[in-house]
């Protein structure tokens, strides 16, 4: 990605897999900042715990849709794999 920013296919990723990854070193950037207020900073902690841990829904679209909200978390979409 550092090589070819503007075309991330040429090193193997798809667009929207170089957005979570520039989005998550953004979301790294935030959380860093101390005055980052609560939902915000509780936002980032679950969208980073998403990431990690591969839930079952696309994390940037849960981070962005609780952006919006200034809400909680939509856990109804965005959780855990449960297994099974």
């Amino acid at each position: 990605m550092k090589t070819h920013p503007t075309a991330p296919e040429r090193c193997g990723a798809t667009k929207l897999e170089a957005e979570e990854i520039l989005f998550a070193a953004k979301a790294a950037a935030e959380l860093a900042k101390p005055d980052l207020p609560e939902w915000k900073n509780y936002c980032l902690g679950e969208y980073v715990e998403c990431q990690e841990k591969g839930w079952r829904s696309p994390c940037y679209e849960c981070f962005r849709y609780f952006e919006g909200q200034q809400g909680e978390w939509p856990h109804d979409r965005c959780s855990p794999q449960r297994k099974g």
